[in-house]
């Protein structure tokens, strides 16, 4: 049976393109795919007469756009992004949180998330002389920049970081490299905004060979400290590793009914109550931090192997006395039935007949 292609969602953002919802948004994906559908089949269609598809080619196209719709929206992630850092004068992913909430009424994109959204997300940074500042990776991966699909997924901004890291990984083929060869292979990386190859400012350099120190010589690439170290590699690409007490603040249904923005009594507070001023670069490193987490405790391996062998050695031990204790008995069974036969043998010659 024919039906018609009809599908629907929302857009959980208050960053949202101006004047442009997420339903028109979905519906232009939606109508350019089923336009392909009908160039192909366009000798067997009535352009005046409304389009109804088979169930198989309705597959057909949902599966498409099941799988195209994250890219294709990605674009609108994209002008943000070059929206964001059109903010950023200090090139290090860091936006004054006045600049963040001074955007004119004509804007194309108005950025108004609170300042609890923004901490409890891990988007601000705290730590700078030049008072709060909104990290741009972290606030795009951010869930008011996702679109809610349904209550089993959402389609969000793609992590630029995961690309560079999927090189590394490819490179590397193992989750401990040396400082000198990521220094190698991160100079080498081009992203969005970086272009290889390119040298490394000297206080990454020692930073990087400050977490092999911590490690005994080598860099766990899915530790914590790489994430920060690659963060300030990259700091438009890179979210920084924020700990965050609980992954629900990360979920779009977390901040439904406009939770996440703010007042305009609270923007208009931060906009009066900062100078915008360009971020250093000391403030900028300030915010690393010394908490590393690694996905696998290499100590606790250790820990639960030295443990298995003392049980391991303890069985073996138990096992050999037993067979010893065995032995033993077999032994003195031997020599007692032996002992008896000779005394046996000396009564039988003392008998008289």
């Amino acid at each position: 049976m024919p039906i018609s292609l009809s599908v629907r969602s929302g857009r959980c953002q208050p960053g949202a393109l101006a004047g442009k919802s997420a339903y028109e948004d979905l519906t232009e994906f939606e109508s350019d795919t089923a336009r392909n559908y009908d160039f192909e089949r366009r000798d067997r269609t009535n352009p005046f007469v409304p389009q109804k598809y088979p169930f198989e080619t309705v597959s057909k196209i949902t599966e498409v756009m099941t799988h195209g719709y994250g890219r294709w929206q990605n674009r609108e992630c994209r002008e943000m992004k070059s929206a964001l850092m059109d903010l950023d004068s200090s090139g290090t992913g860091r936006i004054p949180l006045a600049k963040f909430y001074s955007r004119p009424d004509g804007s194309l994109y108005q950025f108004n998330e609170g300042v609890d959204y923004l901490r409890q997300t891990g988007a601000l940074d705290e730590t700078g002389r030049g008072g709060p500042a909104v990290l741009i990776p972290n606030y795009l991966a951010g869930p008011t920049n996702c679109i809610a699909s349904s209550a089993y997924y959402s389609v969000c901004c793609m992590n630029e970081c995961e690309g560079l890291m999927n090189e590394l990984e490819h490179k590397i083929q193992a989750p401990m490299a040396s400082p000198g060869r990521l220094l190698g292979l991160v100079g080498n990386l081009s992203s969005s905004t970086v272009d290889a190859p390119r040298a490394l400012p000297q206080g990454l350099k020692t930073k990087l060979h400050d977490i092999a120190d911590h490690h005994d010589g080598e860099v766990p690439i899915h530790g914590r400290f790489f994430a920060q170290w690659l963060h300030f590699a990259f700091p438009n690409e890179c979210p920084y590793p924020q700990i965050i007490e609980s992954a629900a603040v990360l979920t779009p249904s977390q901040w439904l009914e406009d939770t996440a923005t703010a007042s305009q009594e609270e923007r208009q507070k931060h906009m009066q109550g900062s100078n915008a001023s360009v971020i250093e670069e000391a403030s900028f490193m300030s915010q690393w931090s010394e908490d590393e987490v690694l996905p696998v405790a290499e100590h606790q391996k250790t820990q639960r192997g030295a443990l298995g062998s003392l049980v391991r050695m303890a069985v073996q031990i138990a096992a050999i006395v037993v067979v010893l204790r065995s032995l033993i008995a077999a032994w003195d069974g031997g020599a007692r039935a032996y002992q008896g036969q000779k005394w046996s043998d000396a009564k039988k010659a003392q008998l008289p007949w």
